[in-house]
């Protein structure tokens, strides 16, 4: 049955086409999940069984809930018109895949998202808008939200003038012929009065600039002491007691039942009790938008039951309670109600130092050179092209 499934995902991935087109004598169409657009409704309004919905567990449910909106998904047809397959992305690494095993009967699944990879490179010059040349240069919107977010700290973007120079090393993932997702840069460079602003990813998950400082500090802490970190933050993740595909929203911290769990950073307990399989649960609001969950805990601290705390206030105490395989805490923290990776608001260190600083100062001179190449090369091309339309005329 599981290559029966995975052969129709793989007959679905390789097309490559926009809109409305024929596959094997099927109609494959690009859809966008629309706003307010909810799973059940979906079901209903494509004449495929309600069921599909009722029998999900807390777990789909929460997931199915949490489709985007102007999300692009697909939809396989047979002949008369009658759905085969569906495919939803949940998030980055999991989708919703709807198909039929035999006529009119349907099974829903959450699977891995099948896509490719690219390692590419990107050297432009400056003509307008920053985003808008980086769009206009790659076709590629998010990847000028990313490298917007990378420099916020370090270049004024309204002052960046007409021959300024961008280069960018990234790898951009592919779903069907399609950029897909964010993308992992990890090497950027802007060149703008005289002056160039560089970005490199570390070993650790964080950019630092060319002297390895770092300007993404947090003044979230590790919440308590453990052995290890049994799981980190993934968007997919075999479930070990559900043997099924699930995100793992957060950090699980692996120690001794009874180690104190610390507040992660200021602010407000807003619920304290037992939340599904998580346990005895502990949320905390923080300012701007931040909420930090505490989560198969042993025991509570009562003192501080709907009380303002500050960051490193004793909360509970680490357990196993809920759903779980061993003691550990799950720590998981959500901007805006999304939940976000801990480890990349966590930052022990705003400089590197020692061992660390000296490999990453290795991985700074290998890509200087990589980018000083690409930026030779560019310039070249441009006066190949110029010499080519000056003969033309």
């Amino acid at each position: 049955m599981n290559t029966v499934r995975f052969l129709l995902i793989f007959i679905v991935m390789i097309v490559t086409q926009a809109g409305a087109y024929q596959l094997y004598n099927n109609v494959v169409e690009d859809k966008v999940w629309k706003k307010g657009e909810t799973l059940l409704g979906f079901l209903e309004e494509n004449n495929l069984p309600l069921s599909l919905y009722y029998n999900l567990d807390d777990e789909e449910e929460k997931l199915s809930a949490d489709i985007r909106s102007l999300t692009v998904y697909q939809i396989l047809r047979n002949r008369d018109k009658t759905i085969r397959q569906v495919l939803i992305p949940l998030n980055e690494e999991l989708q919703l895949h709807i198909y039929e095993e035999s006529e009119g009967n349907y099974t829903l699944t959450i699977d891995p998202i099948r896509y490719q990879t690219k390692d590419m490179v990107l050297t432009t010059d400056i003509d307008s808008i920053f985003s808008k040349d980086i769009v206009k240069k790659t076709g590629n919107f998010p990847l000028a939200v990313t490298l917007e977010q990378l420099f916020r700290n370090q270049v004024l973007f309204e002052r960046l003038k007409k021959g300024d120079k961008i280069v960018a090393f990234y790898r951009q993932k592919v779903r069907m012929g399609k950029y897909y997702g964010t993308q992992k840069v990890y090497a950027a460079m802007i060149n703008t009065h005289q002056k160039s602003y560089y970005e490199f990813l570390a070993d650790d998950g964080k950019y630092y600039d060319d002297r390895g400082h770092t300007f993404n500090g947090s003044s979230f802490i590790v919440p308590c002491r453990y052995r290890r970190i049994s799981s980190k933050f993934t968007l997919k993740r075999w479930h070990p007691i559900l043997h099924k595909f699930r995100a793992h929203h957060g950090i699980d911290y692996a120690g001794k039942i009874g180690t104190p769990i610390h507040a992660a950073n200021d602010g407000k307990v807003i619920f304290m009790g037992h939340k599904g399989g998580y346990g005895n649960t502990i949320v905390i609001k923080h300012a701007g938008g931040y909420k930090t969950l505490y989560g198969h805990l042993s025991r509570f601290n009562n003192r501080v039951r709907g009380k303002k705390v500050k960051k490193g206030t004793i909360i509970g105490f680490l357990g196993n309670s809920g759903m779980s395989t061993g003691p550990h805490l799950h720590f998981g923290l959500s901007l805006n109600n999304r939940w976000i990776d801990p480890s990349r608001k966590i930052v022990i260190t705003k400089v590197l130092s020692g061992e660390k600083r000296r490999k990453f100062m290795k991985y700074v001179t290998l890509y200087k050179e990589k980018i000083a190449t690409a930026l030779a090369a560019y310039e070249k091309s441009k006066g190949e092209n110029n010499d080519g339309k000056n003969r033309t005329n």
